[in-house]
């Protein structure tokens, strides 16, 4: 959350400009992230590609990149932000449009060879902020080693 918290200031800063500034005038945003694929289970020492869809606001929207972290370092629960740019000078946004969605792949999130067959991670996937602008997670847990449920579908 201080991350999200930074990134938010960050784009404040940079959005701010003087009447003599001419160049783009950049919005700082979210996406919603709308389908992930995890496996199953984790296995203490691999790495895994995360492959996550989200869906842009809208045509004259960017992605950026996936940011978050962690709360506490040593919490393995994790929230998970899609990052968007938005250039304000153009007016011919389409919200409507199907390439808006889209996915990115989080490559290579490292599991600790000292990770305990009984840990679970738990990812928090931004969806959008509720109308007293609290952000709202779909939360996807993972558990360390095989478990006996089936995987959800």
């Amino acid at each position: 959350m201080k991350r999200l918290m930074l990134f938010v200031l960050l784009g404040l800063l940079m959005t701010s400009c003087s009447p003599e500034d001419d160049g783009p005038n950049i919005e700082y945003g979210l996406a919603p992230i709308t389908d992930s694929e995890f496996p199953a289970y984790f296995e203490a020492g691999k790495n895994y590609d995360i492959k996550l869809t989200y869906k842009l606001p809208s045509s004259c929207h960017n992605f950026v990149g996936f940011d978050g972290g962690r709360e506490d370092i040593n919490s393995q629960e994790f929230f998970i932000y899609a990052l968007t740019t938005r250039n304000l000078d153009r007016t011919d946004c389409d919200t409507e449009d199907a390439e808006l969605t889209n996915f990115s792949t989080i490559r290579n999130f490292m599991i600790s060879e000292n990770v305990s067959e009984d840990e679970v991670f738990i990812f928090n996937l931004w969806i959008e902020n509720d109308a007293e602008g609290n952000p709202v997670y779909e939360t996807i847990e993972i558990p360390v080693g095989e478990t006996d449920l089936e995987p959800a579908s």
